[in-house]
This record gives structure tokens, C-alpha cells and sequence, in this order.
């Protein structure tokens, strides 16, 4: 079949109409081509196929960097000339939230690096080796070199592959690399059950400090090892204004450093505009957000569910001197937000990072409580823009909307709404 690419879907896959109108998605294919495909799936609303020939190409296809593009899962859109890969983006946001009314102009952040980004790494472990898994797939495609990792990632790379090689690694199911300009920490995940001699476990540990980690965290069936949190036991992302932020193994930080120190400067940015008064701070980790706020002279209430970045937060807080200017609660954000709406609590300032699923069970408390300003960051523009959509019902208004390229060469994107109460 012979198809013309109208757009470039979210995710990253070219989107073309049959003559029926049924909607084909083709991975591969860029925006104006004229490509030649074989339909490899056929619902009712959609299909999905396969491209066979690209008979008129976009002058934004280049060669892809990476000679595993198209078999590593890793990346979607290397083909993608970089610039048209931050414009599509923008697209994706614009087109979700279209339906919300006239958008606020937008702001489109590039990553300052489009290759060698990625300080966080999670790779798969399986009979093929240590990699990515193929697309669509269980299976491990080995890698040793990966143009999107930043150098000290790629530094561990060969001398991991080589001494899992030699090891008995049907209990090992991957190996997450959290790599800085001072030291780079590995966390490898056990299979659940398995009881696994003290003298295997040394093995591992030998084997990554052998290829340059500085140190191993264990973490089997979703419980990891205890870890000292020190400056000398993590691995520093921010350091402006007098303030340092740390990331530890096996607990989350934005993979790219550099433009999640775009994302931060939006959000003190957008925080110094609000009114004053306190903050109330959803979803806040390890403190990305928490501690740049509380530095600028905010009160912060900060919540968070996961024990483990809930201790990272606590620990940075204690060592950067502003315990003083913040509250951490490590409780479950949906009822904690019910529970300070019916105190009545006041903010003047609500900032949110929820994971990709969103916060929908959290918009009813969070207009409740109706801060001047809220802050929204979004990893899944769908998720955002029902969630706006709930606010916006409650009496909100869209003030700035951006674009941080959080993700080059993939098909996802980060998104920042910010919203005031009219």
C-alpha cells in the first residue's frame, strides 16, 4: 500500500489516512512523505504497518546516529533532524490541549544537549546480553555504546557486558547506571524469591566496581538494600545559587541533567511571579523542586509517597540548611491533599509532578484548596489536559504553557502549564 505521512503522532510514529479514513500509524515515517507500507495490523479504527519503501523523503529525515535505530527500543525519532523533533513535540502538547480553549502562546525549551544526555540507565539483562529491549519486544538487543548516554554512562558499558558475560545471570533482571562528572552508582535488580548466596552477591558488587561504579545497590522483589546518603554516596545534578542537589541509586531523577535544570529554572521562574505565601508541593520526590523553592525564600509542604526518595529529600534538606523551610510528609498524595482541604489550609502556590497515569483523583481537592497559582508538570499530554480541563471548570486559567525536551530522539516530552485562579 502507498501511503502520504500527514503528522508525526505522539509517540513518534508517522500517521497516515487510508482512503477510507481509517488512520494507519507507520513507525519510521516522517511527516510529507510518501512512503510505501505493508498494513501489519488492521482494528477497526486503526491500523499499524510496516515500512517498506520511503519514495519521497522529508528534508528533515537524516541518517540515523545510532546503527542499532530500529531495532533498540531505546529511540524513536534519530531520522528526525533535532529541531523538528522539538517543533513535533510542541505540536503534541498544542494538539492535546486544544480542546481546552485559546492556548497561551508556548514556549519550546530544547535539551542544551541532544546527545549524550541521559546520566540514568536502565538496561536489561537476559541470555542475549546487557541492553535495551527491541521494540514491541522481550527481547535484549546488547549494547556497549549508546549515543543518547552521557560518557560516564558509556564508560561502564563495555566492562559490564563483558563481566555479566562470564557470570551466572539468570537471577539478574537489570542494571540501572546512575552516572556523574564525580563518580558513577550501580543498582542491579534480583529476581523476587530467590535466595542468593552472600558470595554471588560480592561477585556483582565486585563485577560493576570493576567497570567503574563506585559503589552497588542491591534490590530484589521491590526492596533495596539501606543506603547512607552522603555527599559521597550520590551523584550531583544541581548546584546553583549556593544549593547542591544529590540523586542516589535506585530512586528517581530526571535521566537529563541539563534540561531538567531548564525545568527547574521555569518552575522558580513561574514561583517568583506568584503571589507570596506558602507552596504545597504534589509528587515531590527527592526534592527537585522543593529545595530550589525553598532557597528562593518559599514555606514549602512537600508530599510524597515513596519512602525512599522521601528519606533523599529529608537528608539534602538537613545538609543544605533549610529543614527550617520546609515541612516533608512521606503519606499518599491524594488523601493527604483531601485532608488539607478540609482543614481549610491556605497556599498561594501549588506546584505538581505526578507520574504519567496524572492526578485526577487529586483535581477535586486541589481546587478545593485554590491556591493563586498552579504549577502542573506533565510527562503525558493526555493525562495533562483532562486534568486541566478540571481546573479550568473550577474557576482556573491558563497564564504560560512550555515545552521542555526532556527526552531527545524519543517519542516522549515534558510539559508545564501554569494556571491561575481568575
Amino acid at each position: 500500500m502507498h501511503l502520504t505521512i500527514e503528522e508525526l503522532a505522539s509517540g513518534g510514529d508517522g500517521l497516515a489516512r487510508e482512503e477510507s479514513g481509517r488512520v494507519v500509524f507507520v513507525p519510521g515515517a516522517l511527516p510529507g512523505e510518501k512512503v510505501r507500507a505493508k498494513l501489519a495490523q488492521a482494528k477497526r479504527d486503526f491500523g499499524r504497518a510496516e515500512l517498506l519503501e520511503v519514495v519521497e523523503a522529508s528534508p528533515d529525515r537524516v541518517r540515523p546516529v545510532c546503527p542499532l535505530f530500529g531495532e533498540c527500543g531505546g529511540c524513536q525519532l534519530q531520522h528526525l533532524e533535532y529541531a523538528a523533533q522539538v517543533e513535533a513535540k510542541a505540536a503534541w502538547v498544542r494538539r492535546a490541549l486544544s480542546r481546552l480553549g485559546d492556548l497561551p502562546p508556548l514556549v519550546k525549551v530544547p535539551s542544551p544537549k541532544a546527545w549524550e544526555w541521559r546520566h540514568r540507565v536502565r538496561l536489561s539483562v537476559g541470555r542475549q546480553g546487557l541492553g535495551f529491549l527491541a521494540a514491541a519486544s522481550r527481547r535484549v538487543v546488547p549494547v556497549e555504546v549508546c549515543p543518547v548516554a552521557a560518557p560516564e554512562v558509556n564508560r561502564l558499558l563495555p566492562g559490564l557486558a563483558q563481566g555479566l558475560a562470564k557470570m551466572d545471570t539468570r537471577h539478574v533482571s537489570y542494571l540501572e547506571i546512575l552516572a556523574g562528572e564525580k563518580r558513577s552508582l550501580a543498582t542491579v535488580g534480583l529476581d523476587r524469591g530467590r535466595s542468593l548466596s552472600n558470595r554471588w552477591r560480592g561477585e556483582l558488587r565486585r563485577l560493576c566496581r570493576s567497570a567503574g561504579a563506585a559503589a552497588t545497590r542491591l534490590e530484589q522483589g521491590g526492596a533495596v538494600e539501606p543506603w547512607e546518603r552522603t555527599p559521597e554516596t550520590g551523584v550531583d545534578y544541581w548546584q546553583e545559587d549556593g544549593l547542591t542537589l544529590s540523586a542516589y541509586p535506585n530512586e528517581f531523577v530526571q535521566a537529563n541533567f541539563g534540561a531538567n535544570r531548564e525545568l527547574i529554572r521555569l518552575v522558580l521562574g513561574a514561583a517568583a511571579s506568584a503571589p507570596e505565601g506558602g507552596v504545597l508541593e504534589l509528587y515531590s520526590g527527592g526534592g527537585n523542586f522543593t529545595l530550589p523553592l525553598a532557597k528562593q525564600g518559599r514555606a514549602v509542604l512537600a508530599v510524597e509517597g515513596d519512602p525512599e526518595s522521601h528519606a533523599s529529600a529529608k537528608v539534602l534538606a538537613q545538609r543544605e540548611g533549610l529543614s527550617g523551610q520546609v515541612e516533608l510528609r512521606q503519606a499518599e498524595v491524594a488523601g493527604t491533599a483531601a485532608e488539607l482541604a478540609d482543614q481549610g489550609r491556605g497556599f498561594a502556590l501549588a506546584l505538581l509532578d505526578p507520574p504519567r497515569t496524572g492526578a485526577k483523583e487529586v483535581m477535586p481537592s486541589l481546587a478545593a484548596l485554590a491556591p493563586h497559582r498552579i504549577i502542573y508538570i506533565s510527562c503525558h499530554p493526555a493525562a495533562l489536559a483532562r486534568d486541566a480541563a478540571m481546573l479550568l471548570q473550577a474557576g482556573y486559567a491558563m497564564h504560560s504553557l512550555a515545552v521542555v525536551d526532556m527526552f531527545p530522539h524519543t517519542g516522549h516530552t515534558e510539559a508545564v502549564l501554569v494556571l491561575d485562579r481568575a
